[in-house]
């Protein structure tokens, strides 16, 4: 079964869980391809700037252009895929012609959303199976945008839930999901740390399910959560407080 990893370059999030999420299906049986979409630098700093403030600059300074690069200066995931003369298809948009063409042309049965933009329809019809992507909340209560920052605001669990992807945002059939649990010290951007490691062992356990026919798909209603945007800078300080309190009473 061929699975491709669907993801965006450059990123400012070092690859390094994309490998291991690539290491793992690579280690289940799976052929592995990547289809990488465009992102703008510019673009990238100011969504990161708005999510994450001023720490967030200092990542940049390890982007390399046209790369999944990371600040770590470790092996990208294009790179690790190269290596291994697995196929690797760079694009400016998901549903450019030419990416469509090429993605055909793969013939996968699963796509593997990591770090991905907005799926077209034009791009779901393409696999066989489907396509699975891991969200940083816990379906279906929190779907949207932020919504780590907006579970703590609110003093519910944080996790990661991994579903296959609809037509709707976050409205897809839950496959597997993980509570993550808040330790000392830990702050938003250890805690994304954290969503990517159970991302990347999620993914592959859906991913095998599916393939083996062992997945246990659980529907989603549409009044059973609620969707969520990006969080204002005034509300993001007030869970950082309160991410900071928890933290420190863990």
């Amino acid at each position: 079964m061929r699975a491709v990893i669907v993801t965006r370059y450059p990123r400012v999030d070092t690859p390094s869980w994309k490998r291991r999420l690539a290491q793992g299906l690579e280690d289940a049986g799976f052929e592995i391809a990547a289809l990488y979409s465009r992102a703008h630098t510019i673009d990238q700093a100011r969504a990161g700037l708005q999510e994450n403030g001023l720490q967030v600059l200092k990542r940049y300074a390890g982007l390399r252009r046209g790369q999944d690069a990371g600040a770590d200066g470790s092996t990208t995931l294009a790179s690790w895929l190269e290596q291994r003369d697995a196929p690797v298809v760079s694009a400016r948009r998901l549903d450019d012609p030419d990416a469509l063409a090429a993605l055909r042309a793969l013939e996968p049965d699963l796509l593997v959303l990591a770090g991905a933009d907005i799926v077209p329809s034009a791009v779901l019809d393409v696999p066989k199976v489907g396509t699975i992507n891991p969200h940083y909340g816990m379906l279906p209560a929190y779907r949207g945008m932020n919504v780590t920052e907006w579970s703590v605001f609110h003093g519910d669990p944080i996790g990661v839930t991994v579903h296959l992807v609809d037509a709707g945002i976050d409205t897809g059939d839950i496959l597997l999901d993980e509570q993550i649990p808040i330790e000392p010290g830990d702050s938003f951007e250890r805690l994304r740390t954290k969503h990517q490691d159970v991302a990347a062992r999620l993914l592959v356990e859906a991913a095998i399910g599916l393939r083996d026919g062992t997945a246990r798909r659980v529907p989603q209603r549409a009044d059973e959560g609620k969707q969520y945007y990006r969080m204002h800078p005034l509300l993001r300080r007030a869970a950082e407080a309160r991410l900071a309190q928890v933290a420190g009473s863990g």
